[in-house]
């Protein structure tokens, strides 16, 4: 069994090799008290996700302490960046059959509900929702406000739904096509093992890094292969 010294020396080690993950200008802090924590400010959602991704493999399982947040663009105070979340979740045509909470109520009002809590740039979900894609749909909701850090995800799915690649394919597709500055119908993901895989095509690279950054933001999705093509 390794110490919390070796798994730290370890985990170091391996961000290090990783080129998406550049600790020298976004150094974290990574201690072990009692459990693994990460502490800082990363670069992108997919130095995020794949920091997280390469502490779950070394560790064995995803017990540890999450307060790796996004470098934002837009510092809000805690109530404009709830606004923000409760405005964006409400106007979700995903959503019309949902409540959107500023905060847990005492008593949920709906079937389908979900609370929003911001405090600094972390966002927390709480509530419960009917399908996994709509699970996956809020989170990406919540990354895509303005001033927004990091996103704990609670939300719960009733009934429960088993995930699968073809369910993170059809959550990725959604996003896709809801990110307004893509044209979805050129693009055709496909999942395998976590790991989505772009074809297609798009009028430029920005385009086909939006893309990318949009899958990333997807929860469940390991990594992501860009083979869209740019057309002329």
């Amino acid at each position: 069994m390794q110490t919390p010294s070796e798994i730290i020396h370890a985990l170091q080690t391996a961000l290090e090799k990783d080129t998406d993950i550049n600790l020298h200008a976004y150094p974290i802090t990574i201690s072990h008290p009692d459990r693994l924590r990460l502490e800082g400010m990363v670069e992108n959602i997919i130095a995020k996700r794949k920091i997280r991704r390469i502490a779950v493999q070394l560790l064995g399982h995803a017990d540890f302490e999450d307060h790796l947040y996004l470098e934002t663009g837009e510092r809000r105070s805690d109530k404009a960046l709830l606004d923000a979340l409760v405005d964006a979740l409400s106007q979700e045509p995903a959503f019309r059959d949902v409540r959107v909470y500023a905060g847990k109520p005492e008593q949920p009002q709906a079937r389908q509900w979900i609370a929003a809590h911001a405090s600094g740039c972390q966002v927390t979900l709480e509530g419960e929702v009917g399908s996994l894609s709509h699970r996956r749909l809020a989170e990406v909701t919540c990354w895509w406000v303005p001033g927004t850090g990091n996103v704990h995800n609670h939300l719960r799915v009733v009934p429960p739904e088993k995930d699968s690649d073809d369910e993170i394919t059809d959550a990725v597709l959604m996003i896709l096509e809801k990110d307004p500055l893509l044209r979805a119908e050129n693009i055709t993901p496909k999942t395998h093992a976590n790991t989505v895989t772009l074809n297609g095509y798009v009028h430029n690279r920005e385009q086909a890094r939006m893309a990318e950054y949009d899958c990333w933001y997807v929860p469940g999705v390991h990594d992501v292969i860009d083979q869209l093509r740019v057309s002329h």
